[in-house]
């Protein structure tokens, strides 16, 4: 399994300011779209005050989550989906 991380930093990538019961409902579609993904974990989105951040992943690989993305929110991430090594603890 990789650390996939997806970007959220150009003007198109960003996220907007969404209400709770946004993020809610996204945050649903997405775990509903992993039922089909069993290899596929969702570990959060972390962005600052202007939505510029990342989306946190453990995927075989990118083209998978990319997929995800494009199945729930109806086209693919915007920024860069990459994989991660981690190399300090």
């Amino acid at each position: 399994m990789a650390k996939i991380i997806v970007f959220h930093f150009t003007e198109k990538g960003r996220l907007p300011k969404l209400s709770k019961e946004e993020l809610i409902d996204i945050r649903n579609k997405f775990l509903d779209a992993l039922k089909d993904y069993p290899d596929v974990h969702f570990n959060g989105t972390f962005v600052d005050e202007n939505g510029m951040g990342i989306c946190d992943w453990e995927a075989p690989n990118p083209e998978v989550v990319k997929e995800v993305v494009q199945k729930v929110l109806g086209s693919p991430p915007a920024d860069p989906t990459i994989v991660v090594n981690q190399v300090l603890l």
